[in-house]
């Protein structure tokens, strides 16, 4: 899938969480308003996870497990006055 649209899809997920959650101390505890707004947040936060999981699903692995910045007889990290060969 599009990594544009699960970028997407997450901003709609949090966008309904953050709302969501901003209105639930304005409601009235014993409403009809604090069980609607309890259960967007809820499917919000079910979203969220959801598309996360997805997209981490989805994303392929990295073909070489080995660290990028080893160069075959050299050291990487060492200062510019060694000579960074090893020994």
């Amino acid at each position: 899938m599009d990594p544009i649209a699960f970028q997407a899809a997450l901003r709609v997920a949090v966008l309904i969480l953050i709302v969501a959650v901003a209105m639930l101390p304005f409601q009235p505890p014993n409403s009809a308003e604090f069980v609607v707004t309890v259960l967007a947040a809820v499917v919000g936060l079910i979203f969220v996870v959801l598309v996360a999981v997805v997209v981490r699903l989805s994303t392929s692995r990295p073909p070489n497990p080995r660290p990028v910045d080893t160069v075959r007889g050299m050291r990487s990290n060492v200062h510019s006055e060694e000579s960074g060969r090893d020994k």
